[in-house]
């Protein structure tokens, strides 16, 4: 793996005349353990990540591809899915006790602003997933 690339293993699910859909299984760290089965810790979960790319020949359905992102764009996601909406939290639970309002009053409203923040995201979702582009390369596995 490159130094500053994030890369996940996949499955090509789709070919479309914009990209690729790939389909990766996303696990804890705990999920390849030989105890899982007695641990209620383990989590897997599968993804589709939309790749777009000009050159829809090079793959087809079924390969094994690995999607690469660069790591300063997971640092960019990171902080606007955690950072942000703590800081956001923060914020808001320090004012208000400090206007002296009551503990539902706070809690409510700092859900609010979250829920807010989280809104704003969702309508942008378009605009600010065009900052993130991944890349697809054959599977260092088959190498």
């Amino acid at each position: 793996m490159k130094k500053g690339i994030i890369g996940h293993d996949g499955i090509v699910a789709e070919v479309t005349p914009s990209g690729y859909k790939v389909s990766i299984v996303s696990k804890s760290a705990c999920a390849s353990c030989h105890a899982k089965g007695l641990c209620s810790a383990a989590d897997m979960a599968e993804k589709t990540i939309e790749v777009k790319t000009s050159d829809t020949g090079r793959f087809k359905v079924g390969d094994k591809v690995c999607v690469n992102l660069k790591e300063s764009m997971g640092m960019k996601a990171v902080w606007l899915v955690y950072a942000i909406p703590a800081v956001i939290l923060v914020t808001f639970l320090l004012y208000l006790q400090h206007l002296g309002a009551s503990e539902l009053a706070t809690g409510l409203t700092v859900l609010g602003a979250i829920t807010v923040y989280f809104f704003f995201l969702y309508l942008f979702r378009k605009k600010i997933g065009r900052h993130f582009s991944f890349e697809i390369a054959p599977s260092e596995e088959d190498n």
